[in-house]
């Protein structure tokens, strides 16, 4: 079970179940991408987290990504592997990532015929969706900015030290023990290196930790100019833990350009445990059907939500030092 499922997240929203979705693959430019699709209608594009999967959306008692978008219709959801991630291609250059991973939605777009989409994206999927937002703003119809924001500004030079860490960690073989340690809660007893260690190869013991490595580096240059996503006149909803306050930063620096956004906090929720809430499957659901064109001019119904499924103990011990949060981007 990894933990990087963030829960069932449309699980929360009845959106995962046992039913089969349609998988395929697409070929964007050169870097073969995995995506899960379910329900028609207006397209949804669901966009994961760092080192997580398009699992994080919904899956089945294997692991197998899963969608059911029976209980929500009027809308096709689509879930990709970000390329690094998944079942999708993993190159080991960082150049193969950063905006290269945003670009990979709007081909996603062009793949399956589709002129514009709904994007909701959670942490790093809040910054690639946040930079389609700026540099392709006709192809968006709504954005639903989970856990985190665009980044603002010009590339930086450098990255933040938690995603440099696990970099260097990788790089040199040494294990990434030091790197649970390192981003351990605080407010938990600290693992001992052989319990340190244990907690790693559960993580990242059957990833592509070079993959992720490289993925992660790249943030720096997700950066997006305040003026380009100012003039993305799509309607935003701003989704994160009370507990989160990196995301509460960039989300008060974002609220400054996108002046048609909105802001939702989950009260006693922090990064890993957002997604999970009630609150996050029902706030994602009510933006999309108000924002649907094809669903504005028909009565609102109410969708039943079942009660989400709780982070394993694992998953609630080493969820925040997952987060990709970047607090200094």
């Amino acid at each position: 079970m990894s933990v990087i499922r963030l829960g069932l997240v449309l699980g929360a929203v009845a959106i995962a179940s046992m039913a089969v979705a349609t998988e395929g693959f697409f070929n964007s430019k050169g870097v073969k991408i995995r995506y899960v699709s379910a329900g028609e209608g207006e397209a949804v594009v669901l966009v994961h987290g760092w080192m997580g999967d398009s699992s994080m959306w919904g899956r089945d008692a294997a692991g197998n990504t899963k969608l059911d978008a029976s209980a929500v219709p009027g809308f096709q959801f689509i879930a990709l592997d970000c390329r690094g991630h998944g079942k999708s291609d993993k190159p080991h250059d960082e150049r193969q990532y950063g905006p290269e991973m945003a670009e990979d939605i709007v081909r996603l777009l062009d793949h399956l015929k589709i002129k514009k989409a709904h994007l909701v994206g959670y942490s790093m999927g809040a910054f690639l969706i946040g930079m389609v937002a700026a540099k392709h703003p006709e192809r968006v119809l709504s954005l639903v900015y989970g856990g985190q924001a665009p980044i603002l500004g010009q590339p930086r030079k450098a990255s933040v030290p938690e995603v440099q860490m696990f970099a260097d960690l990788v790089k040199s073989g040494k294990g990434l023990g030091a790197y649970v340690t390192a981003f351990y809660p605080p407010d938990k007893p600290k693992p001992t290196p052989q319990q340190a260690d244990a907690i790693a190869q559960f993580l990242y013991g059957k990833k592509d930790v070079e993959a992720l490595a490289a993925a992660g580096l790249s943030f720096k240059n997700l950066a997006v100019p305040a003026e380009a996503l100012g003039k993305c006149k799509a309607p935003a909803l701003f989704l994160y833990g009370e507990k989160d306050l990196d995301a509460q930063a960039s989300v008060e620096a974002a609220m400054k350009v996108v002046s048609h956004g909105e802001v939702k906090v989950i009260p006693g929720a922090d990064h890993m445990s957002a997604p999970a809430h009630a609150m996050f499957g029902a706030s994602l659901i009510k933006f999309l059907q108000d924002h649907a064109t094809s669903l504005r001019d028909k009565p609102s119904h109410q969708t039943r939500l079942p009660t989400p499924r709780p982070l394993c103990p694992v998953e609630r011990r080493a969820g925040p030092f997952l987060r990709a949060g970047l607090p200094s981007l």
